[in-house]
C-alpha cells in the first residue's frame, strides 16, 4: 500500500522493459508502466489494472497484457464520504477488482499515511469495460486504537465457493473474514492470518493444488534507495490458517519466504497480485526518481511452492 502520491503518469509512455535476461519469466511490456499497488484481472480478452492513484482509482487496460493504455480514473473527482478519513483529498489506495456473480466489483482503501482512521470502500458494475461504476460506500472501517487498520482489500473465493476479504496494514497484521455472497460486506469472524514487526501490508490469497498461499508485501513501500519492501509467502490447508513458510515458521510469528526482494536498478518490489497464472507487481526505479514501475511475471509452482 504506497504511501505516497504518484503523479507522472505521463512519463510511463516513454518506457519499455524486457528483464528476461534476468529472469526468463519476465514479460515484455510497454506503454503506461508507472503504477502502484496493481491489481490485475482479465475480463474476456482484455487485461485491466487498477491501481493507487491521487485522483481516484487509476486504472490501465492492454489487449495482451503487455502493451498498456492509462485509462480515466474510476470516481476521479473523489466521493464526498471520503474526506473523513482521508483529509478531503482524491487519493485512493490499493484498489482490487475482480469479476463476481456475473458483475465488475471493486474494494478500495482511503486512509492517511500513518493513520489508522481508515475505510475499506466497495463498487460495482455491470463489467470493467462498461465501466459504469455504482459504489457502495464504506464495508469495513477502522478508528485510532484500533488493533488493525481497514486498508489494501483482497477479494478471494476459497475452493468450495465461498467469498472472503483480507486486509490489513502493519499494526497487528492481516486478517481475513467471510463476505456476504450478495452485499459482499464482510460477515461472522475475523481471523488473524500474519504478523511483522518490520511492517506488513499488501495481502494476496489464491489457491493451488492442496494449499491455499498467502502473498504480503513487508518492509518499507516508499522510501527512495532506503526502500526494504519485499514479497514474502506461506502457505496452508485451510484458509483461515495457520500459513507457514518453506522453514515452518507461522506467518503470525514473522515467518515468510521471501519471492522476490528486488535488486540492480529495480527494487523494493511489492503491491502484488496474481491472475491468469501471472504476479503483477510494482518495483521503484532508482534511475526514475524511484517511481513505481509495473512487472509481470508467469508464476509457476515447484515442489508445491511459488516462483517466477
Amino acid at each position: 500500500m504506497t504511501k505516497q502520491l504518484l503523479k507522472q503518469w505521463a512519463a510511463a509512455t516513454a518506457i519499455a522493459f524486457c528483464a528476461a535476461g534476468a529472469q526468463a519469466s519476465t514479460w515484455t511490456l510497454t506503454g503506461s508502466l508507472i503504477t502502484h499497488d496493481p491489481s490485475v484481472y482479465k475480463e474476456n480478452s482484455t487485461w485491466w489494472i487498477t491501481e493507487t492513484s491521487d485522483t481516484g482509482i487509476g486504472v490501465k487496460f492492454s489487449p495482451d497484457g503487455h502493451a498498456w493504455t492509462q485509462g480515466v480514473s474510476i470516481f476521479g473527482g473523489g466521493l464526498s464520504w471520503w474526506g473523513q478519513y482521508n483529509n478531503n483529498s482524491k487519493t485512493v489506495w490499493a484498489p482490487d477488482i475482480h469479476v463476481w456473480n456475473g458483475k465488475a466489483i471493486l474494494y478500495y482503501a482511503v486512509s492517511t499515511f500513518g493513520s489508522q482512521k481508515s475505510a475499506i470502500g466497495l463498487a460495482t458494475a455491470s463489467s470493467i469495460a462498461t465501466g459504469n461504476w455504482t459504489d457502495k460506500g464504506a464495508v469495513l472501517t477502522s478508528a485510532p486504537g484500533n488493533n488493525y487498520n481497514a486498508i489494501d482489500p483482497n477479494f478471494f473465493v476459497d475452493k468450495a465457493g465461498q467469498p472472503w476479504l483480507s486486509f490489513g496494514s502493519f499494526w497487528t497484521g492481516i486478517y481475513t473474514t467471510r463476505v456476504d455472497a450478495n452485499t459482499l460486506k464482510p460477515t461472522g469472524s475475523w481471523y488473524h492470518l500474519a504478523a511483522d514487526s518490520t511492517g506488513i501490508e499488501n495481502s494476496f490469497i489464491m489457491s493451488n493444488g492442496s494449499y491455499y498461499y498467502l502473498f504480503v508485501s513487508k518492509g518499507k513501500c516508499c522510501d527512495g534507495a532506503n526502500s526494504t519492501y519485499h514479497i514474502s509467502y506461506g502457505r496452508s490447508t485451510s484458509v483461515t490458517g495457520p500459513y507457514l513458510d518453506k522453514n515452518g515458521v507461522d506467518m503470525l510469528n514473522g515467518g515468510g519466504t521471501t519471492l522476490d526482494a528486488g535488486g540492480g536498478r529495480f527494487i523494493a518490489p511489492g503491491g502484488e497480485s496474481v491472475a491468469n497464472g501471472v504476479m503483477v507487481r510494482h518495483e521503484l526505479d532508482s534511475q526514475n526518481g524511484y517511481n513505481g514501475v509495473l512487472f509481470i511475471n508467469d508464476l509457476t509452482f515447484s515442489g508445491g511452492w511459488p516462483t517466477y
